[in-house]
């Protein structure tokens, strides 16, 4: 009975056994078939996963390329050059679309927006160097009111890279439509890559506009800013341009060294006799004035400016070199008035627009400090440049503009010269008696676009084949006649008057004139040949007898010098920083936003180091604490001597 109880017990463990061995392996098997499962699903997704990841990778490819190349269109850029500087252009491109990635959270939306962003961004650059003759910089933006009022002057015109650029463009826009781009389901993930790409595009911003990583990349240095974004490329260069919106304190600049220059100024003190009248003073820059035939020779059929010519008696003449081409005008005028230079201030910015932000010393100033009133004419709208708020600034005591001036006629679509010397001369007649004037005006009759084709040109250059040439000679012609009504006007009368007449850059006519021009050089790349579409004519004139012998070596200046001879010339006494520059005018005659040119006539680049050097970093020192060191500013060496002042 026994046995068979143990047999038993044998039989049903010996079951439980098999079943538990049974469960088992089914287990087993039911694991392995799951886990065959998992791995299908997981392989499955993972091949759908790699196929969105692909389509990405592809677009993060095609359109950074497509962008790239339509804004080379844009700047008339080469489309393979240096390789760090064409990284550069991507980096930058990748950065416009994490930008708006982070703001977005949409690849496809990124990519539309960045389309759009940087192909108007092309097409403004393309629309403003033809109308200039100089490309776009970021500041520009603060002067689309200017923009906005001489558009209606503007002939739009499409050249082949341009219209390569804009079918690019197009290409990249509808087929972007096409391109399904699917975002990350993983929320926590999505904005983890956001964070990410804010953080690099900030931090790799900063080190860019406040580090010397600019070197590393071997951008172009160039004054010719055209030659530059060719260079460049377009995305990089306005990149390169927004860096110089930070000012940097110059190397060696300090307080105590600003007071040992001080020191060693020796301002002479003009003495007056009991007869002497202060002269009035009229300041007339004309727009785009210049002799063009200081590049080279051409043909006309007349003289475009016969008057400004034949002045001699009691007139100092010469060349006057300026920073800028084609445009930028308040930059001319703020190196006359300022007498600081654009070669200590970031290339390519506006000092109305970013830098004269409080009152500053000036011509105006120096004059009014000696019993003058003040006054400026711009026969445009105020608002242009900031002049409005400008002006009073600089010491303007009164400010008339094409709101206030009476009776003003239009050449074109812009005041003329002639209506707005009227103006002067009103000023003139109206002053009290003993009342002694300065005014600055600046014209604008002969502002580009030079593409009017209801103006008749009366000027033929070169058997006609420039027309925009044409244009601007007849405008000239037409300046200089209204110059000859202004002279013969204060020739009559009694009260000493001296004009200062000079332009503030060369025109912007056609490309090929220009080359035309340079090409009869043995070398038209040289910066001495160069320099000279930087020129235009200057011209000091009194109405009483003035000693011209004694200026007759003054044949080539820079801008910023010229109202300190002007000061010279009328007797008026001067300030430290005038005195300072006139010892620098001796040795440096000529220093622009370009470089510098010594009395030797040898052209320097400002990295230079040799002999001229440290005059070159005085004046920069001494700018710098005019300009920007508000807390530390050596007032006396910007004031006109104490016992010199009325």
């Amino acid at each position: 009975m026994k046995n068979n109880q143990n047999q038993l017990q044998y039989y049903i463990k010996n079951f439980t056994q098999k079943i538990i061995h049974l469960f088992h392996n089914m287990k087993n098997t039911i694991f392995k078939l799951t886990q065959k499962t998992k791995i299908d699903a997981l392989y499955h997704q993972l091949i759908h996963i790699d196929r969105k990841i692909l389509i990405k990778l592809f677009a993060l490819i095609l359109y950074p390329i497509l962008i790239y190349l339509y804004m080379q269109f844009f700047c008339n850029g080469k489309i393979l050059f240096e390789s760090k500087r064409m990284l550069l252009n991507f980096i930058f491109i990748y950065f416009i679309i994490g930008f708006f990635y982070c703001f977005s959270g949409q690849l496809k939306i990124s990519l539309y927006l960045s389309l759009v962003f940087t192909f108007t961004i092309g097409l403004i650059n393309h629309f403003i160097t033809v109308f200039r003759g100089t490309p776009f910089v970021p500041w520009d933006i603060f002067s689309l009111n200017v923009a906005l009022t001489v558009l209606p002057t503007f002939k739009f015109s499409l050249n082949k890279k341009a219209i390569l650029g804009i079918i690019t463009f197009l290409i990249a826009f509808f087929s972007l439509r096409k391109l399904k781009l699917t975002s990350f389901q993983n929320g926590k993930l999505k904005k983890i890559y956001r964070l990410v790409v804010l953080i690099s595009s900030i931090s790799f911003t900063i080190f860019f506009l406040t580090t010397n990583m600019i070197s590393f990349f071997e951008l172009d240095e160039n004054w010719d800013p055209q030659e530059e974004y060719h260079n460049n490329g377009l995305i990089a260069s306005l990149f390169k341009q927004s860096r110089n919106l930070i000012i940097s304190t110059p190397e060696g600049y300090n307080i105590d060294t600003i007071k040992a220059i001080a020191t060693k100024i020796d301002v002479p003190i003009v003495e007056h006799s009991e007869a002497y009248e202060y002269p009035n003073i009229i300041a007339i820059m004309n727009e785009s004035f210049a002799d063009l035939s200081v590049i080279n020779d051409f043909s006309t059929n007349i003289n475009y400016m016969p008057f400004f010519k034949s002045l001699k008696n009691n007139t100092v003449k010469g060349n006057l070199h300026m920073s800028i081409f084609g445009a930028t005008t308040p930059n001319s005028e703020w190196e006359f008035l300022t007498a600081n230079s654009m070669a200590f201030v970031p290339k390519r910015t506006v000092p109305y627009q970013q830098y004269v932000l409080r009152n500053s010393y000036s011509l105006a100033t120096i004059l009014k400090s000696q019993g003058y009133t003040t006054s400026a004419i711009h026969s445009y709208y105020p608002q242009g440049y900031n002049r409005n708020l400008v002006y009073p600034r600089l010491g303007f005591d009164t400010f008339f503009h094409i709101n206030t001036l009476k009776d003003l006629v239009t050449i074109r679509e812009y005041p003329s010269d002639l209506s707005t010397y009227k103006n002067i001369i009103s000023l003139y007649e109206e002053k009290k008696e003993n009342e002694k004037l300065f005014n600055f005006t600046l014209t604008m009759q002969n502002h580009g676009s030079y593409t009017d084709e209801t103006f008749p040109s009366t000027i033929i250059a070169e058997n006609g084949q420039y027309p925009r040439l044409n244009q601007y000679l007849s405008l000239i012609k037409i300046a200089d006649e209204a110059l000859e009504y202004l002279i013969n006007y204060f020739s009559t009368q009694q009260e000493p008057t001296i004009i200062v007449f000079f332009g503030d850059h060369q025109p912007y006519v056609e490309d090929e004139f220009y080359e035309n021009l340079l090409s009869k050089y043995e070398d038209s790349t040289a910066k001495e040949v160069v320099e000279r579409k930087y020129i235009t004519p200057f011209m000091i004139w009194a109405n009483y007898d003035i000693d011209e012998e004694a200026y007759s070596n003054i044949q080539d200046i820079s801008v910023n010098y010229l109202s300190s001879l002007l000061l010279d010339i009328a007797n008026i006494q001067k300030t430290p920083y005038l005195t300072f520059l006139d010892h620098l005018r001796n040795e440096i005659p000529i220093i622009t936003g370009n470089g510098y040119m010594d009395k030797t006539g040898t052209y320097h680049d400002f990295s230079e180091k040799n002999t001229y050097s440290d005059l070159i970093d005085t004046y920069h020192y001494l700018q710098f604490n005019n300009m920007f060191d508000n807390s530390n500013k050596f007032t006396s060496l910007f004031e006109v001597p104490m016992q010199a002042s009325k």
